[in-house]
């Protein structure tokens, strides 16, 4: 039986003292794992030495208010860790770890638990349905972490930074409990210009010509020069350099742990903000190669962000996430909605991608304009996206006759595309609005290739098309409770009345038609009015909230493509619909979804709606 089996099976016998909350895997020479778990009450540190020598400790990180698990002499390769309501239930192979008996309790027993030897994914164990309530909070985080479409590299968006003499650092690993300091101190002649040399943007990997600085460390309390500092101010102190100009630059590094020991390591990125809210590009490139290691249990992964003091002190932490069963986490409060109720994050043309695809070395004029997103379908959902836009051709003499286009582009065999979306449902159940918007090449006037269009979906995807009969009107229990979960929407007339039993109707897409920033957000601000919903029916409504360039526009490249329109949109639609249109969004679809936090915003706003309430439809 494997755990998801076993998650199923205690939620059928209707047992929640058994709740399992999460699940970790240890891992060989790492003796500890953060949980993500909240834990507001007061709780004592529990402890526990086995026979074997094994020792297993469940405490509260003080920063995050977290709960986090240590371990000794764990064998890796033979237990997984659980952390349970209670632990009656008998399995084995697992340590269980019963919160409840933490509070109030020095040490605590365990169970046995069977998990399924082929879970061997590295990551968090997020919890299944019902369960995921306890790590979602409808608070806006003060730091998200995007990646550039254009140049692949990381940026930063923070708000609330209130003290400016403290600083964001961006680090691999989690959780790094304290900062150090290095200190830098450059030095030139008076009158001289810097010998600090800005680097050029043109040469990522380049060098500056600059003096050797003189490093000074100083950690947690200490200073530069042995004096003690404020605990949120940092010595400035100069050595004594007679006659010469003298700038400090500050360095950060932290203890490291990898399978040769602790070692120091830089971070990847520091900045000192000089305004409260503000966002920012780092330069350094993400990795894609993360994605081959991610699981549907994964949250945090490759990169993390922390707000800290001059000295070093962790304030907050931040990471780039996943959220790949958001809905199933959230489903006792999502169940009674309906989905033209809630904030569904999308993407516009989610097949048009290229797998292993470099923009900086192999852009041309075509892939330019063709391609919206850098992600494959999975990866997509992984990221919590849960509306996805697809336009078919079809080519009748090709071994794939159907093709997800953009356009007139042909990007991938269909079958490929409805292949990922079908295995996605089946092992999260997640609810997804697969919606067929455009038909641009082979299909003609006739209703013959859309026959034969409907005949091929229903067959790809017939294991998980939810029932159309449960309409627009019902609620996402009714569609979990049928279980099945793919909603085929299909934007054509004459296939909405001859297979009821197959597609749904259409998501209907409004589209601004813009090319710059200004006039996007003036077309989203005046369709989300009040008086914008009028015209609209009980069926979802999808903001395509991305720029479109004219025809003579791509012809030209008087746009630079659709990386550059999109990093220049990105990061404010993230605002938009985190702050003013976040109440009475319904479906959002973007392009390069990574240089958003569409995912982040639809998930605040959900948290905080209720089901069967108007919204000005």
């Amino acid at each position: 039986m494997s755990v998801w089996q076993m998650y199923d099976r205690i939620r059928e016998a209707d047992a929640p003292r058994q709740d399992i909350y999460q699940l970790i895997q240890p891992i060989g020479g790492f003796p500890m794992g953060k949980t993500g778990l909240s834990e507001s009450a007061p709780i004592r540190t529990c402890t526990r030495i086995y026979e074997d020598s094994t020792i297993v400790l469940l405490s509260v990180n003080v920063v995050d208010n977290t709960l986090q698990v240590y371990w000794e002499n764990l064998d890796s390769s033979k237990y997984y860790l659980v952390l349970a309501g209670y632990y009656e239930l008998e399995l084995d192979r697992a340590v269980w770890l019963p919160i409840p008996m933490c509070q109030g309790e020095n040490v605590f027993d365990f169970g046995t638990a069977t998990v399924h030897p082929s879970l061997q994914a590295v990551g968090e164990r997020r919890p299944r349905p019902n369960a995921g309530d306890r790590v979602y909070r409808p608070e806006m985080d003060d730091l998200y972490i995007t990646v550039n479409a254009r140049t692949r590299t990381l940026e930063l968006a923070w708000r609330n930074f209130d003290d400016l003499s403290n600083y964001i650092l961006l680090a691999e690993q989690h959780p790094v409990e304290v900062f150090e300091p290095r200190y830098y101190y450059y030095t030139s002649e008076p009158g001289s210009t810097s010998s600090v040399a800005p680097m050029d943007d043109s040469e990522p990997g380049g060098t500056s010509s600059v003096p050797s600085p003189e490093v000074t460390t100083a950690g947690p309390g200490s200073s530069v020069n042995g004096s003690t500092p404020a605990e949120n101010s940092v010595s400035t102190t100069e050595p004594n350099y007679s006659g010469a100009d003298v700038e400090m630059e500050v360095g950060w590094e932290y203890e490291h742990r990898d399978e040769f020991g602790y070692r120091k390591k830089e971070v990847l990125f520091s900045l000192q903000p000089i305004y409260t809210n503000g966002w920012t590009k780092t330069g350094i490139k993400f990795n894609f190669n993360l994605m081959n290691e991610v699981t549907t249990t994964t949250g945090c992964y490759g990169y993390y962000a922390y707000f800290v003091r001059p000295n070093g002190t962790v304030l907050a932490s931040h990471c780039l996430r996943l959220y790949p069963t958001w809905m199933n986490d959230l489903r006792s409060h999502l169940s009674g909605f309906r989905m033209r109720e809630l904030f569904i994050p999308g993407t516009h043309d989610s097949a048009s991608y290229k797998r292993n695809f470099n923009p900086q070395s192999q852009e041309t004029i075509i892939t330019k304009y063709a391609l919206t997103q850098d992600d494959d379908i999975r990866s997509q959902l992984l990221q919590g996206v849960r509306y996805i836009d697809i336009r078919v051709g079809y080519y009748k003499t090709n071994t794939h006759q159907f093709w997800a286009n953009h356009g007139i582009s042909r990007m991938h065999p269909l079958q490929h595309i409805l292949e990922q979306i079908k295995l996605y449902a089946l092992e999260t159940k997640e609810i997804i609005v697969v919606d067929v918007q455009e038909f641009p090449v082979g299909f003609g006037k006739g209703y013959d290739i859309h026959t034969k269009l409907i005949a091929f979906l229903q067959s790809a995807l017939g294991e998980v098309i939810a029932n159309p009969v449960i309409g627009w009107e019902g609620t996402l229990g009714d569609i979990w409770a049928g279980g099945k979960t793919v909603l085929l929407c299909y934007d054509h007339e004459f296939a909405a009345r001859s297979f009821p039993h197959v597609v749904w109707r259409s998501v209907q897409q409004r589209w601004g038609n813009v090319q710059n920033v200004n006039d996007l957000e003036k077309y989203l601000f005046k369709v989300h009015h009040p008086t914008g919903f009028r015209e609209f029916s009980y069926r979802p409504v999808a903001d395509m909230a991305e720029l479109t360039p004219d025809p003579w526009g791509v012809i030209t490249d008087r746009y630079g493509g659709l990386r550059k329109m999109a990093d220049s949109v990105n990061r404010f639609v993230t605002k938009w619909y985190f702050e003013d249109l976040g109440p009475t969004a319904n479906v959002v679809a973007v392009d390069f979804v990574r240089g958003t936090s569409i995912v982040e915003a639809a998930i605040y706003w959900n948290l905080k709606r209720v089901p069967y309430r108007s919204i000005n439809f």
